[in-house]
């Protein structure tokens, strides 16, 4: 994909998604369309469906864990870094922004609250009840959204590779080991203990960092979104990011209810905003995602 220069660019844990100006971009759009770049999966919105399917992004209504926060937390974080054009596109772009944080609270509030466990660090702490001490490899968002699962349950080792961001984690919580990632032993004061991938390594990284250990990693969570086309290879039971998916089925039924509320009340809010929008310049007719 080429790079994105009058437009905004937003990364989540499972897709790319490109805010861009219909009319600027039609080229990179058609091309897109007709299948001339090389790119495993393209969705394109327009308009109001653009609209619908970014509020749905935001709310974690299209992520594995349903409702999940991390995804809304990835959206705030993205508008305080976002670079808006300095123009009348730009404007419109910041107004959307603000417009689908309303809205996306709204969504939450009505329907998405109360509905239970659903994140990364409820799934984690479940799979390594019972065991003494875990290895978290990353410091990064991921990490920062399990720890306060295992916190209290289990001895915690953090395995940083920056430590400016990773420092203020001893504030926050200073039960937790900090330790520099290394291919070095980490010297573990217990045998048996389960390993957390939430850092982008590639499997010959974390084998490698494995095999140097003295403790036995009985039990690794892959959470990286390579897990199944670079498997992490090694002693002991190795699940990987879409096994733990697997698990959330069953609760999945029980949510529908609550997913087809929230997404019918999107479907109003996204009426009422095309109702309110100035069409000209930059209003629905101009927004592809």
């Amino acid at each position: 994909m080429p790079a994105v220069l009058n437009g905004l660019e937003w990364q989540t844990c499972l897709r790319r998604i490109l805010i861009l100006n219909a009319n600027e971009s039609a080229s990179t759009i058609a091309a897109l369309e007709h299948g001339e770049m090389a790119l495993p999966t393209v969705e394109i919105f327009r308009g109001q469906q653009a609209y619908r399917f970014l509020l749905e992004v935001i709310c974690g209504l299209n992520s594995p864990i349903v409702g999940e926060t991390a995804v809304m937390g990835q959206f705030k974080e993205f508008l305080l870094s976002a670079k808006f054009p300095k123009n009348h596109w730009g404007s419109f772009l910041r107004q959307l922004a603000t417009n689908l944080m309303i809205d996306a609270k709204r969504i939450r509030h009505n329907h998405l609250q109360g509905i239970g466990s659903q994140s990364y660090g409820s799934l984690v702490r479940q799979q390594v009840k019972g065991i003494p001490a875990v290895a978290v490899l990353g410091a990064g968002k991921l990490a920062r959204e399990i720890l306060p699962w295992l916190i209290g349950k289990t001895k915690v080792r953090v395995f940083y590779r920056n430590y400016e961001h990773a420092k203020d984690l001893l504030e926050i919580y200073p039960e937790i080991d900090l330790v520099k990632y290394s291919d070095a032993d980490a010297r573990w004061p217990q045998n048996e203990a389960a390993l957390v991938i939430a850092a982008p390594l590639s499997a010959g990284e974390v084998s490698r960092w494995r095999g140097m250990q003295r403790a036995t990693f009985n039990k690794c969570l892959d959470l990286r979104g390579e897990a199944a086309s670079d498997p992490v290879s090694g002693d002991g039971d190795v699940i990987k990011l879409h096994e733990l998916f697997e698990a959330l089925r069953t609760e999945r039924k029980r949510l529908e209810g609550h997913v087809e509320a929230a997404r019918a009340e999107i479907k109003q809010l996204v009426q009422r905003q095309s109702q309110q929008a100035q069409f000209r310049p930059f209003g629905w007719e101009d927004l592809c995602a």
